[in-house]
């Protein structure tokens, strides 16, 4: 009886941390859009988790693993459904030069990133624990967060452009960050004992076997979607009844959820007809799932240090610092080297340029999943980790902006 209750309230509290009147509150005040996302209910988790009050513990945690999984799934279709022929030849050549630019340079850093984790956790770990770690790293490096209200607003048609530019590369990036993060995971795994194994043809079939399994449970769906005409209960039905099966697929051969997702809600963007129905159905939950997701973060959060010992956390502190000030100076540098011919209609001194050094909420929900399938405990440092990179990271581009070249003044006039 007892159990029921909470998880009773618990489904209670994520509805209403979704629910649309949060949304408004959160849009009506500047500060609730810069702790948005999910922070507030993440911190919830945290103190119901089994570090706090230990209101849920792993064997509770363990009950709601396929609900999680279902979560990831939904998730992953949220990002794929940005798939769409049209948006992508709407992207102008200046935006494509950034985002392959940000791209190298964060999957760079997260070899140095993964190297010196691995020097500092699991200083005896192996390579290909270092490779999981380089593909956790690039999860946490690549894109940013889209959200730049809070940052203030467009005062211009620059600022406008340059508002738009950033939603979209952080769209471009996401699809980026979960089909790396994913592949790294299927490569790079650990078995029963713990130990991480390197098996690149094997995931790889693996990898492709799940892609080709999705694809087929997609395009079936997709078939019988079009027949619903609009029906909302079946549409209901039909989406619950995939996720299960996508979900399914995804433990079958050891992947992620959001890979299956986005795969599925590839399919949906991609298809020539609109399923305006499950369109709406999809993005109308999409708060309520990130509640969820940000909200089992939480629970499987564990500090990120070894001991608490005052050098393990100096070391986790300098790590911490590193890769946020590492945001804070390369994010702006990449956007600067990558508009430069395009400075005049761009203006990269307005106040959503800034949003590039926030780091992508969606950081927290790929290794979400990545903790799912550790037994190390290293995915919930990590997590951690990844959490306060993203606090600091925030509080960068609420510190007054440094002086920035003359020639860069003035540009958001054009």
């Amino acid at each position: 009886m007892t159990s029921s209750l909470i998880w009773l309230a618990l489904g209670s509290i994520i509805l209403v941390a979704g629910s649309r009147w949060v949304q408004r509150a959160r849009r009506m005040f500047p500060a609730m859009r810069v702790l948005g996302g999910g922070w507030a209910i993440l911190a919830f988790g945290v103190l119901v988790g089994p570090g706090v009050f230990g209101v849920f513990d792993g064997e509770r945690l363990l009950q709601v693993q396929p609900i999680l999984l279902i979560l990831l799934t939904w998730a992953g279709i949220v990002i794929g459904m940005q798939c769409r022929v049209r948006l992508f030849r709407a992207i102008p050549p200046a935006l494509w030069r950034w985002v392959s630019l940000d791209l190298c340079v964060s999957l760079m850093l997260s070899v140095v990133a993964g190297g010196l984790v691995a020097r500092i956790w699991q200083p005896d770990s192996p390579a290909a624990a270092h490779i999981l770690l380089t593909g956790t790293f690039a999860a946490v490096a690549i894109g940013w967060n889209p959200e730049s209200r809070s940052l203030g607003a467009h005062t211009d048609a620059a600022a406008t452009r340059m508002g738009v530019l950033v939603q979209a590369g952080a769209g471009v990036l996401a699809i980026c960050t979960v089909v790396i993060s994913s592949l790294a995971l299927q490569c790079a795994f650990q078995d029963s004992n713990g130990n991480v194994i390197f098996a690149p043809y094997g995931g790889l079939l693996a990898l492709m076997m799940e892609i080709g399994a999705v694809a087929v449970v997609a395009l079936g769906a997709r078939e019988i979607l079009r027949d619903t005409r609009e029906d909302d209960a079946r549409t209901t039905l039909i989406v619950i009844g995939t996720l299960c099966i996508l979900s399914g697929i995804t433990v079958l051969f050891g992947g992620s959820g959001l890979l299956a997702g986005l795969i599925f809600g590839a399919s949906i963007g991609l298809s020539r007809r609109r399923l305006r129905a499950l369109e709406h159905f999809i993005s109308s939950a999409e708060p309520i799932v990130a509640s969820g997701c940000f909200f089992f973060a939480g629970i499987t959060l564990a500090l990120p240090t070894a001991s608490f010992t005052l050098i393990g956390a100096l070391a986790v502190g300098a790590i911490v610092i590193m890769l946020a000030l590492a945001r804070r100076v390369l994010k702006p540098l990449i956007m600067t080297l990558a508009l430069a011919r395009d400075c005049q209609t761009v203006a990269l001194d307005s106040p959503a340029a800034r949003a590039p050094v926030r780091q992508a909420p969606l950081t927290i929900i790929v290794l979400l999943a990545f903790a799912i399938q550790d037994t190390s405990g290293l995915a919930n440092q990590l997590l951690a980790l990844a959490v306060l990179v993203s606090l600091l990271s925030v509080a960068f581009t609420l510190v007054p902006r440094i002086a920035e070249p003359a020639h860069l003044r003035g540009s958001g006039s054009a």
